[in-house]
């Protein structure tokens, strides 16, 4: 038998209650035996996924991650599993109005309870995908209808507490960082950013010493296992105990955007706590002002930022602004 025959033939509730054991069939085991890679086991698996059972689905979606965790493509994953969790919320969401007894809905309405029990599964899957696809970030970001659903039924399955975490990292995002004092300005993309300004802070000090060498604006160097730690750069599970111990601080002063004396000048500092949303917009880009440190920030990376995923990676890029742009932002500011 065929997997997508497998997958098309209907799961009772024992085989949906026992969860994984449905790895232990001879139809999965003999899927595997013959399989020739993860992409290759994944392109297989997405028709029987679209169309069949939804518990069995959901629990082929379920290996489509971890195909991705074996070196599959996430993309292609993401084709698979995103659509499946949808549904499966949907699912979900309507299971919660039904007040009998499993049992019973399961003779009334069987898919809401297949659904239940491969979710847990899905979203692992999920979580797996999206921790390494920013694209596929994007777009189930971009779809309201999950964004409620996850919100709304996160306290029914735990995972969807990092699925949330997940999507609400900063993907494709800019920060412009003015240096009044030197008339220098640069302009940060931010990819895998938790939305916690410390987390931001950490990456992008690292990222200013690196382009505008050491000592620019007095700051002292930064701490290489801090810096790792921000970036999640294939740390091993002996580094992530060790980071608990972690203390980070700024090197630089961040601050609001402000005028003294008519021309552009640091005002308030900046909370590393405060979300990204909080930073001033001008001329349609979040907009700080850097300056030398004047108040010692501190902040426990593992506590302002833990890692979500071993997969997911945070980076920002740095591009320095020509003299005649930085000339005009700062006009800009008035």
């Amino acid at each position: 038998m065929s997997v997508a025959e497998f997958v098309s033939q209907a799961s009772d509730l024992h085989e949906c209650r026992a969860g994984t054991e449905l790895f232990a069939r001879p139809e999965i085991q003999e899927f595997f035996q013959r399989v020739t890679g993860p992409d290759a086991a994944i392109a297989e698996l997405a028709a029987p996924v679209e169309s069949g059972d939804v518990f069995r689905a959901g629990m082929a979606a379920f290996l489509c991650g971890a195909m991705v965790e074996r070196g599959g493509s996430a993309a292609g994953a993401a084709e698979v599993v995103l659509p499946v969790m949808k549904s499966e919320l949907l699912r979900a969401r309507e299971l919660m109005a039904e007040t009998a007894a499993e049992d019973e809905v399961f003779e009334r309405a069987p898919d809401l309870v297949r659904a239940h029990h491969t979710l847990p599964f899905v979203l692992l899957a999920a979580m797996t995908t999206l921790s390494r696809d920013e694209q596929a970030r994007k777009r189930v970001r971009a779809d309201s209808e999950v964004v409620e659903l996850v919100a709304e039924l996160e306290g029914r399955y735990e995972t969807l507490y990092y699925v949330r975490e997940v999507l609400s990292l900063l993907d494709g995002r800019e920060i412009l960082l003015a240096d009044p004092r030197n008339r220098r300005a640069f302009l940060l993309g931010l990819t895998g950013v938790r939305n916690v300004m410390y987390h931001f802070f950490a990456l992008a000090q690292d990222a200013l010493l690196q382009h505008a060498g050491p000592g620019y604006l007095a700051a002292e160097p930064t701490d290489p296992a801090a810096v790792r730690y921000a970036t999640n750069d294939g740390l091993t599970e002996e580094e992530r105990q060790a980071a608990r111990n972690l203390i980070d601080h700024q090197r630089f002063g961040f601050h609001y955007p402000g005028v003294k004396d008519g021309a552009p000048a640091p005002a308030l500092f900046f909370p590393g706590s405060a979300a990204f949303s909080e930073v001033p917009v001008i001329g349609g880009v979040p907009t700080l002002f850097l300056d030398e440190r004047s108040v010692n920030a501190q902040w426990s990376p593992t506590n302002m930022y833990p890692v979500l995923h071993e997969a997911l990676k945070a980076q920002v890029t740095l591009r320095e602004l020509s003299p005649s742009e930085v000339e005009a932002r700062f006009a800009a500011l008035g």
